[in-house]
């Protein structure tokens, strides 16, 4: 079923309103419940990175770095956002499929799809996650996405392009707590305002090992593909290197959540 009414998907759409919530105007199904669900969760993985017991591990030889503890799950197998409202997109349109799924299976179904934003995650390597709402009835799509706080009809999202859709999402087949990422590969870390910042393990001038690897945060702004990097801290031949943007980090984070930030990577660079 979902083959035949994804190409909808694949349609031209209508004019999009960044206002987010319900542009159409029309009803949505369930919107009170889903509205109130949307403004108790955020887009942030900056609690979990400097959360004290998450560790960070680098594999130098397959060129890979790890950080450990990242998923939690409750004794039912379900998610467990941090602090209970913070996560990045995967994990909360799993939080939210885990509260919706009662609704009428007679009516409605439920997928997980892979997509792009135009604004923040443009390509298909961004591998941004949203949920998608089927009324079998009168054959609607309607696309929930937490980490923007938008829920509408899904042809009024034209910054949206769905590429694949799934029952249900790797990490919650597995279980598994930890996430991996190549060298050079940013994870979202946190949107404010017009920006997104990002944490990576990258290598220098080509060199990925104990001598060579730096912690970087990055900021992008909406609709453009250059990041500015914020937080530097690392190894270059062996040396330890750091540059910070200090009154851009400081527009952009908390002052405890800079000085926890500081803490967590100069912990990380001292274990490596």
């Amino acid at each position: 079923m979902w083959m035949s009414w994804l190409i909808i998907l694949l349609l031209p759409s209508v004019s999009f309103a960044e206002s987010a919530v319900n542009p159409s105007k029309s009803p949505l199904p369930y919107e009170e419940r889903i509205n109130r669900l949307m403004h108790a969760v955020d887009y942030s993985a900056l609690p979990t990175l400097i959360d004290p017991k998450v560790p960070l591990t680098i594999d130098f030889n397959n060129k890979t770095w790890t950080l450990g503890g990242v998923h939690q799950y409750d004794a039912k197998g379900n998610i467990i956002l941090e602090q209970g409202r913070f996560g990045l997109c995967a994990e909360l349109s799993t939080y939210f499929y885990q509260h919706l799924n009662d609704l009428p299976a007679e009516q409605y179904e439920f997928r997980f799809a892979s997509a792009t934003e135009a604004g923040f995650f443009p390509t298909y390597e961004s591998n941004h996650i949203v949920l998608l709402l089927y009324d079998k009835e009168d054959q609607n799509i309607y696309l929930i996405d937490p980490s923007f706080h938008r829920y509408g009809k899904f042809r009024d999202f034209e910054e949206y392009k769905i590429y694949g859709v799934k029952e249900s999402l790797d990490f919650m087949k597995d279980k598994k707590p930890d996430v991996t990422f190549r060298a050079d590969q940013a994870m979202p870390l946190m949107i404010k305002q017009d920006l997104l910042l990002s944490f990576s393990v990258v290598s220098v001038d080509g060199k990925f090992d104990q001598d060579n690897f730096l912690f970087v945060i990055t900021a992008n702004r909406r609709h453009r593909t250059a990041g500015l990097n914020l937080l530097v801290m690392g190894k270059v031949n062996g040396r330890l290197e750091s540059y910070e943007s200090k009154e851009f980090l400081a527009e952009v984070l908390a002052a405890d959540e800079l000085s926890s930030l500081h803490r967590k990577i100069t912990t990380w660079l001292l274990q490596h």
